[in-house]
C-alpha cells in the first residue's frame, strides 16, 4: 500500500472538490507512449526513394505490401487497421521529428521527450507538468502504468495505476483503516502520510463512483496489454472521470535483432488498440473532445545491422489521431541521402513543435516552446 504514495500530486481540498464534478466535452489528450525506440522508417515508408531499399536489403517493406497513402509514402501493412481514419482526415502523421545532439540513451532521450529540455539540460517537471495546472483545477491526469512520464510535477495532480481495477481495490484498503485516521497523531510526517491516504481515498471515491456503472462501449477491444490499457482509458472517459490527459505505454521497440517480425506484431496490437478507442469515442459522441498522440523516445539508424535489426537512432514519427484533427503528412520527407556522421536521419521537426502545438492549439494554454513553431495537424 505504501506504493501508493507517490502516484498522487498534492491535491487542495478544492482541487478534490472539483474532480468531483467534471466538465462536459472538455478536451482531452491521450498519449501513447512507443518505449524502446520505434522505428519510424519502417513505420512511414518512404517507398519511392531507391536509397530505403539500398539501406535496408532484407528488412525493408515490400512496395506490394504497403499502405499507400499519398505523397509517396505508405503505412506499415500491420497498421492497416487505420486506415480507414486516415480516409476520414482523423489522422496526421509528423515526419523528421527529434531534437539538436540527439542521446542515443533509452532513460535519458526518455527523459528529454518527457521534460521538453535541451539535451544538455534537466528538470525535475515534465512538460505537461506545467501545463495541465492552467487548463483546470482538481484531477489533472491519469497514468496506466509504473510513471506519470510527462505529467510530473508539484502543481500536476496525476495519479499512476497498473488499471482501475488495481487501483480500487487498494483504495478499499484505505477505507478499511478510516481513510489514514490510524496515522493521525501529533508526528508531523505521520500527519502527512494520513492526508495522503486522505486525497487518494478521496480520488478513489470518483473513481469507484463512476467506474460501478461504466458507460457502456460498445467495442471489442484486443486482449492485448495496450488493448486492455485503451479499453479502460475509453471506460474512465465514457464514464465521466475528470482528468485531462491519459498515458498509457506499449513496450518492446528496442529492435536490433529480427525487427520485421517484433515491430509487426507490436504495430498490429497498436492499430488496432487504436482502432478500437478510436471507434468507441465516435460511439459515445466523445471523438471530437480527444486526441491521441503517439511519441518514442528515438528512431533507429537507418542502415540495418547484421542481425537483421537496427540500431539506436535519431528522428522518427509521430502518429496523431483525433475527430478534430486535420490529416496529412506533417513534416519533411525523410533524406536518406544526406545523413549525419553515425549514419542517422537528421531531425527537421523539433518535437518541441508538437508539444506547442498541443499547448496552444488543443490544451489552449500559453506555448512555453513558440520559438519551435507550431503544425496545423489541429
Amino acid at each position: 500500500m505504501a506504493a501508493l504514495l507517490p502516484w498522487l500530486g498534492t491535491f487542495s481540498a478544492e482541487a478534490l472538490a472539483a474532480a468531483a464534478t467534471p466538465r462536459s466535452h472538455q478536451r482531452i489528450l491521450v498519449l501513447v507512449k512507443l518505449a524502446g525506440g520505434n522505428d519510424g522508417l519502417n513505420t512511414l515508408i518512404p517507398y519511392t526513394d531507391p536509397l530505403y531499399y539500398q539501406h535496408r536489403p532484407t528488412i525493408a517493406i515490400q512496395k506490394h505490401q504497403i499502405v499507400d497513402i499519398g505523397q509517396n509514402t505508405g503505412m506499415n501493412p500491420y497498421l492497416k487497421a487505420l486506415q480507414p481514419w486516415w480516409a476520414k482526415g482523423n489522422m496526421a502523421w509528423v515526419q523528421g521529428v527529434g531534437y539538436p545532439h540527439e542521446s542515443l540513451s533509452h532513460f535519458r532521450s526518455s527523459d528529454i521527450w518527457e521534460t521538453a529540455v535541451d539535451a544538455t539540460s534537466y528538470s525535475d517537471r515534465g512538460w505537461l507538468g506545467g501545463l495541465l495546472p492552467g487548463c483546470k483545477p482538481g484531477l489533472h491526469g491519469i497514468s496506466i502504468g509504473d510513471s506519470t512520464g510527462p505529467m510530473t510535477g508539484k502543481d500536476c495532480n496525476t495519479i499512476a495505476m497498473q488499471s482501475p481495477q488495481t487501483f480500487l481495490s487498494q483504495i478499499n484498503m484505505l477505507e478499511e483503516m478510516g481513510a489514514g485516521g490510524a496515522l493521525r497523531g501529533g508526528n508531523a510526517v505521520l500527519a502527512h502520510l494520513g492526508n495522503v491516504y486522505q486525497q487518494l481515498y478521496a480520488t478513489g471515491a470518483q473513481l469507484s463512483e463512476k467506474l460501478q456503472r461504466p458507460t457502456p462501449l460498445g467495442v471489442n477491444f484486443s486482449t492485448s496489454e495496450v488493448g486492455r490499457d485503451l479499453e479502460s482509458v475509453a471506460k474512465m472517459i465514457l464514464s465521466g472521470v475528470d482528468a485531462t490527459v491519459y498515458m498509457v505505454t506499449l513496450g518492446g521497440f528496442d529492435t536490433h535483432s529480427s525487427q520485421n517480425g517484433v515491430q509487426s506484431n507490436l504495430l498490429h496490437q497498436l492499430a488496432g488498440a487504436l482502432d478500437s478507442f478510436a471507434q468507441a469515442m465516435q460511439r459515445g459522441g466523445r471523438w471530437n473532445d480527444v486526441m491521441l498522440m503517439t511519441y518514442s523516445e528515438f528512431g533507429r539508424r537507418v542502415q540495418e545491422n547484421h542481425a537483421k535489426g537496427t540500431d539506436h537512432g535519431a528522428a522518427s514519427v509521430q502518429l496523431v489521431m483525433g475527430g478534430k484533427v486535420r490529416g496529412g503528412i506533417y513534416g519533411d520527407k525523410p533524406d536518406l541521402a544526406h545523413l549525419d556522421a553515425d549514419g542517422n536521419l537528421q531531425h527537421t521537426t523539433d518535437f518541441r513543435a508538437v508539444y506547442g502545438t498541443v499547448a496552444q492549439r488543443w490544451l489552449g494554454q500559453p506555448n512555453p516552446w513558440g520559438q519551435f513553431g507550431t503544425l496545423p495537424f489541429v
